[in-house]
């Protein structure tokens, strides 16, 4: 801190400051003479070369300095500092480096994830603890970036709330930014929570979900309706073929039970309200069909094709919402190690 006060100017408008005899170099020499030669030497290799010059003559030609004008120095030192008169400058990064410089990695990350858990679990608690027409209230007129920043950092069920009811223009935007942006400045974050939790104090007040931007967009995708769904992903793949691929990608769809294991199909089957099954599979492709009734025993089966066959016409929202259903129990089986949906591949038969 010492050198940035000098540097900052005020080593030689010291003076200015408090009305006296003494320069600014000179009260910078006593500064650095009364904190000793160790911290002094740092601080002067932070100096520019003529800086150096100018205390260093005072340093020489200073011979005593009396109690009472150290003191004086030493106070105004003090009363700049506690005044701002020069920046400073810290954030995450400055105090990586600084753990960095005082401790091995693994003792200054373990550190660092302490700080950035503290840190991070203080921001947005005003609006997890509101309910979603509030926030979506406080967020009208925002950009798309403040919006994204918000949604990823309250539950993902709420944030899919507040997307299915933004314009369709919007939920683009906001999706493309969810699934793009990373590292946020703190400085950003809390700038956004603060606006955000003013705006909630006049409306009214759980652990946060530390996430990034593109495990909140899946989250939120597989929450809101297909409708909402299907606008952002044919957004995401005009805008962001990559981005879109990789949400394409990590999504579970109905349609996908095709590459589980039997075993996991049989589990899902045991879950899955009859009506819901033979609702997705209302017209739909018989490959899904075979496969399902192959996992399935010889009554069921049948059970199973009469469901469907007394079926009237459906709306695609009913059949979307019934796969929905389903989508929902086969993530709430792989979420409890019940299945896995990765598609290993099969072992080699030696012969």
């Amino acid at each position: 801190m010492y050198s940035e006060v000098l540097k900052s100017g005020n080593a030689y408008d010291l003076g200015e400051i408090n009305k006296n005899t003494i320069s600014g170099a000179k009260k910078s020499a006593v500064l650095l003479m009364t904190i000793g030669p160790e911290l002094s030497s740092n601080i002067l290799k932070e100096l520019t070369d003529k800086q150096v010059q100018k205390i260093g003559v005072e340093i020489a030609n200073l011979h005593k300095v009396t109690a009472k004008e150290r003191r004086e120095i030493l106070n105004e030192f003090l009363d700049i500092r506690s005044r701002n008169d020069f920046s400073i400058e810290g954030g995450m990064d400055y105090a990586k480096s600084l753990l960095k410089g005082a401790f091995d990695d693994s003792k200054a990350n373990k550190l660092m994830e302490g700080i950035e858990y503290e840190t991070y679990t203080k921001v947005f608690t005003s609006a997890r603890k509101a309910d979603a027409n509030q926030i979506l209230s406080c967020i009208q007129g925002e950009s798309s970036q403040t919006i994204a920043i918000v949604l990823s950092h309250i539950q993902p069920e709420k944030a899919a709330q507040i997307v299915c009811k933004l314009d369709e223009n919007l939920q683009r935007e906001v999706a493309l930014k969810m699934g793009t942006i990373s590292n946020v400045s703190l400085v950003v974050i809390k700038a956004v929570d603060s606006i955000l939790e003013r705006k909630l104090s006049s409306i009214g007040d759980e652990k946060l979900n530390s996430s990034n931007g593109f495990d909140s967009l899946l989250d939120i995708l597989n929450k809101v309706d297909g409708k909402t769904e299907k606008n952002i992903i044919s957004f995401l793949e005009n805008k962001n073929s990559i981005l879109a691929d990789k949400v394409k990608s990590s999504m579970f769809a109905f349609e996908d039970i095709v590459t589980l294991d039997s075993i996991s199909i049989q589990r899902i089957l045991k879950e899955v309200n009859l009506k819901d099954i033979a609702i997705a599979l209302k017209g739909g492709d018989d490959k899904i069909l075979q496969i399902i009734l192959n996992n399935q025993s010889n009554r069921a089966s049948e059970v199973l094709k009469e469901e469907i066959n007394l079926l009237g016409p459906l709306k695609l929202s009913q059949i979307d919402e019934s796969k929905r259903n389903i989508v929902k129990i086969v993530r709430k089986l792989e979420q409890e190690g019940l299945i896995s949906l990765e598609n290993e591949p099969e072992d080699e038969l030696i012969v």
